[in-house]
């Protein structure tokens, strides 16, 4: 039986086509399960490490995200405003109908855009 909770994975891809630009690149944040209190801990961590290593764009992948609560929309917030600090962005995409929910309801697409794919997203 699976656990309830959230599960995050990354994945940093080089900036432009075989890793060529003047970024470190962009960071593939997956963020599946429900993001609550109890779980945003491990998507701060997670964001933070990808910080460390130097990379400040970040696009959410969130098609994995099944509920997300205040305490998710203040961490997509708070690395938004991180990432800008780092002169980098951050970028939301693919939502379930659940989540977009939320999103619409507290206007988080008016602080950080919204896209309906990852590749959207990355393209943007």
């Amino acid at each position: 039986m699976e656990q309830a909770g959230v599960r995050v994975r990354v994945e940093v891809r080089p900036e432009g086509a075989g890793g060529a630009g003047t970024g470190t690149g962009v960071a593939v944040v997956s963020v599946g399960g429900e993001l609550d209190y109890d779980g945003v801990g491990q998507l701060e961590e997670a964001i933070r490490s990808v910080r460390d290593e130097g990379v400040h764009r970040l696009v959410f992948d969130l098609s994995g995200l099944t509920f997300m609560d205040s305490s998710g929309v203040n961490s997509f917030l708070r690395a938004q405003r991180d990432a800008q600090a780092g002169d980098g962005w951050v970028r939301l995409a693919d939502p379930q109908s659940s989540v977009l929910r939320v999103i619409e309801l507290v206007g988080l697409a008016q602080a950080i855009p919204l896209h309906t794919t990852v590749g959207e997203a990355l393209e943007a």
